[in-house]
């Protein structure tokens, strides 16, 4: 079983989900259980019993500012402004923050008791989602910095 937060939603699954994807129509899936859409943003895949994180984060230019890829997170470091680790001196940490080029939180990532928090600030195609524990916005009105 998996458990993720992802801004102010929360979803639990035992099997592979889609928390944010796009469909081949090309509009915007939040919690998408079953065979994964055209193309997903961040997903959960199962493998042995263990549930991996992925996701594909891009700015507003739609450059890469990051991927995590089965719990591995790898930024683009010509795209971000700030990678925070805390704690510092814990591997893996227990919370990573990276900030992309605009300032924006593109990755505000924790795992605690089992659960993982996410919020982010990306964009694909049309769409501009924001997830914060305030609650997940869908093309805000105006520029959004969390």
């Amino acid at each position: 079983m998996a458990t993720i937060r992802f801004g102010s939603n929360t979803f639990s699954a035992g099997n592979d989900f889609t928390l944010v994807g796009v469909d081949n129509s090309g509009s915007l899936i939040i919690g998408g259980f079953g065979p994964p859409p055209k193309k997903p943003v961040v997903w959960v895949k199962f493998k042995e019993g263990r549930a991996f994180l992925n996701a594909d984060i891009a700015d507003a230019d739609g450059d890469n500012v990051l991927q995590i890829q089965d719990d591995v997170i790898t930024y683009n470091k010509d795209n971000v402004y700030k990678v925070e680790m805390l704690p510092e001196n814990k591997i893996p940490p227990d919370r990573v923050i990276i900030m992309n080029q605009f300032g924006e939180t593109a990755l505000d990532l924790a795992f605690q008791n089992g659960i993982w928090d996410f919020n982010c600030d990306f964009h694909y195609g049309r769409w501009h989602v924001v997830a914060t524990p305030e609650g997940t916005f869908i093309n805000p009105d105006k520029p959004f910095v969390s």
